[in-house]
């Protein structure tokens, strides 16, 4: 049995005592809990990680991992997340205030993880993961990392959760569902002329680069990143990441987007019309939008997390799609496909509502 099951308060003071002491020298992790099969995977980093399947008891950060695990049906083995569930009843229904286990991928409380008697801890790989391994191999809890926000490793990730959990029928299930989307969006895109598209996160002036989901969104949807030539060296700059990058509004305009899309924090909920109506307003009143394509065509628009983000942004690139090359994607409504996502996948009721252009607020669609 691992050590960490009877160590109790004991096992949390050496926790924090090892947390305290930035010279600590870690022990070799113990022997992994009895009753399962030892088995040794291989993460999204291409690390060999030894478990003991299946997985029982897990922590999850990142949103998009935890959803994969629900659309399995192995939400009953997530025991700690990155998030207060509390804050989206309707959405995640059964996740506790108690399952707090940290305020981010690069927060983790420890001494609840630790407490949570975890069997293993899913990362992203933009996460502070090897801290975290480090901190928690004396504990015998291994770090896996599964990049769930990767629109081109979805199924990969999905196959992997499958394993992990004993549920590969439900992730070829779900790996279909992201393949159709997938193969339709390369089949009508074929051959189309990308078009140029400024995508903006929550922060104004805050773009995507090269090596985020979004930038691949963008391209899956048949746009092409007006930034998407910087490159960053050795992943960081001090203007920010390949997540969140800042640039000059002037800059913007002299890279003369065809389209404008604006993120919003994500809520299970749309957002309200007059929210949107007011940001895109703010928008397309900005001096670096002036004289654009994008502007000259109304073709700003204002995109809720839930719609970009759904089963590794596959909707938001059908979404996106729909935008830029309608006369391709005649017939495919991506919400409605945002729709069996929530309802099929995720176990809550559909939502439409997720996104408006500067057109429709104005009234002229």
């Amino acid at each position: 049995m691992r050590s960490d099951r009877n160590a109790g308060s004991g096992g949390r003071r050496a926790l924090l005592r090892a947390l305290g002491s930035a010279g600590a020298a870690w022990l070799a992790g113990p022997a992994l809990a009895q009753g399962g099969a030892a088995t040794v995977i291989t993460d999204d980093l291409g690390r060999s990680v030894e478990v003991t399947l299946p997985l029982k008891r897990v922590v999850v950060f990142n949103r998009y991992t935890t959803e994969f695990i629900r659309a399995i049906g192995a939400m009953p083995a997530v025991v700690g997340v990155d998030f207060d569930g509390s804050k989206y009843p309707d959405y995640w229904p059964g996740v506790t205030p108690g399952m707090l286990a940290g305020s981010g991928q690069s927060s983790l409380n420890y001494e609840a993880i630790v407490g949570m008697q975890a069997d293993a801890v899913f990362m992203p790989r933009n996460s502070d993961w090897k801290k975290a391994a480090e901190v928690l191999k004396p504990f015998g809890i291994p770090v896996i990392i599964v990049t769930g926000w990767d629109l081109l490793k979805h199924e990969w990730n999905v196959t992997l959760l499958g394993r992990l959990f004993y549920q590969p029928e439900r992730a070829a299930r779900l790996n279909a569902f992201y393949r159709h989307w997938r193969d339709t969006l390369r089949s009508r895109l074929q051959g189309v002329t990308p078009k140029r598209v400024y995508f903006e996160e929550v922060g104004n002036y805050k773009t995507v680069l090269q090596g985020s989901g979004w930038h691949d969104m963008i391209e899956t949807g048949g746009g092409v990143n007006v930034f998407g030539d910087i490159q960053l060296a050795g992943g960081i700059s001090p203007r920010g990441n390949v997540q969140n990058f800042e640039v000059d509004p002037e800059e913007v305009q002299a890279r003369r987007p065809d389209a404008v899309i604006k993120l919003q924090p994500g809520q299970y909920l749309p957002h309200p019309r007059a929210f949107s109506a007011d940001l895109l307003g703010k928008l397309a009143a900005r001096p670096g939008l002036q004289g654009t394509p994008a502007l000259r065509r109304g073709q700003i628009y204002h995109l809720s997390y839930y719609l970009a983000s759904g089963c590794s942004k596959i909707t938001g690139a059908l979404q996106i799609a729909q935008w830029l090359h309608p006369e391709r994607m005649a017939g495919i409504d991506p919400q409605a496909v945002m729709g069996t996502w929530l309802k099929d996948f995720q176990g809550v009721a559909a939502q439409r509502g997720y996104w408006y252009s500067l057109a429709s607020v104005k009234g002229q669609a």
